[in-house]
């Protein structure tokens, strides 16, 4: 997070149809040789003219050139600033390496990955109803978890594989004091009843999701300002951007449908938590479907302080785990 309170869910590394791309089964370009500005990469005419057709398929908003590439099969700065420009949209900046390997994950990209979704912020507004079934099982969790640590013993356990699912997502169990776990397990709790007032109730001339601005580029999947919900925040801006919306990047094109209701609920725990200046609010102190180690090494005060955690705390307490990875319409 920035000291703007701008957090985005980034990644590892209906529907438009469009023209099939290189191979018969449209999965890749069939590229003879790398296309890029590394040493290894070949840039044969034919091979130029194939990335730079595929680039301009793609709209500003999904990566794709500003102006439309000239398809005149030389590599130049404008072809290698297309590659770059899209490989960060879909990618992230780890991804944007300006070069198009044969069968790799931007080849598979520029083939098959354009214009999945039509209009994004109407496919998100699909995922509220969902998302808010999911929100509302996490709380009822919450509750349960709640009455196994206070209530009267019983045979059945009832609410013991809530408190463990808290236990497991928060570390509840760790807070210090007699009464830590309480007061932990009440801010959690807050924070999903601010969502389902989030989500449920969107005031006049507040956008709730909306695409990522043309002049951004942050590589992200979407990205909003934390405490963007609050009254405070609405019509504030940075960069021009109103803080009070979720913005959603074009590397959500590349998520498979179930995804958008999991990216929900962990853009709008930044959404409506704590503003950035009260050094309180929902970051991304790590991210669960990383391989960086950083999640699993999360302290419980970071844990009720990041978004990733109620995602998945929310989909474990709905019986549904999830991991993003699986939901990658193109792979690494």
């Amino acid at each position: 997070m920035s000291n703007t309170g701008m957090t985005a869910f980034c990644g590892t590394e209906g529907c438009r149809t469009f023209d099939s791309l290189g191979s018969s089964a449209g999965t890749v370009l069939g590229l003879s040789a790398a296309v890029g500005s590394a040493a290894r990469c070949r840039n044969t005419p034919a091979d130029v003219r194939k990335v730079q057709t595929a680039l301009n398929r793609f709209t500003p908003l999904e990566g794709g050139p500003s102006p439309a590439l000239v398809v005149d099969g030389k590599f130049g700065p404008l072809t290698l600033k297309g590659i770059t420009g899209f490989q960060k949209k879909h990618f992230g900046l780890e991804g944007a390496d300006g070069v198009v390997d044969p069968d790799k994950r931007t080849d598979k990209a520029l083939c098959t990955a354009a214009g999945t979704y039509a209009d994004l912020p109407a496919e998100m507004q699909k995922h509220r109803a969902r998302a808010m079934h999911i929100i509302n099982l996490a709380r009822m969790s919450v509750d349960r978890a709640r009455y196994f640590k206070t209530g009267k013993p019983n045979t059945w356990g009832i609410g013991k594989s809530d408190w463990e699912k808290a236990a497991k997502h928060f570390q509840i169990d760790k807070f210090p004091g007699a009464s830590g776990w309480s007061t932990a397990l009440g801010f959690v709790d807050s924070i999903y009843l601010n969502m389902q007032t989030a989500l449920g109730y969107v005031p006049r001339g507040l956008v709730l999701a909306t695409d990522e601005p043309l002049g951004s580029n942050e590589g992200a999947y979407a990205f909003t300002f934390s405490g963007g919900y609050d009254l405070s925040q609405r019509n504030l801006k940075w960069n021009g951007m109103p803080r009070g919306s979720i913005y959603l990047c074009a590397r959500m094109q590349n998520l498979d449908s179930d995804a958008f209701s999991y990216v929900l609920i962990h853009e709008t725990a930044h959404y409506v938590g704590p503003i950035a200046e009260t050094q309180n609010s929902i970051t991304d102190y790590g991210y669960a479907h990383r391989k960086d180690g950083k999640y699993q090494k999360l302290l419980p005060w970071q844990r009720t302080h990041n978004a990733d955690c109620y995602a998945q705390h929310a989909f474990d307490a709905a019986g549904i785990p999830f991991d993003l990875n699986a939901h990658l319409l193109v792979s690494a």
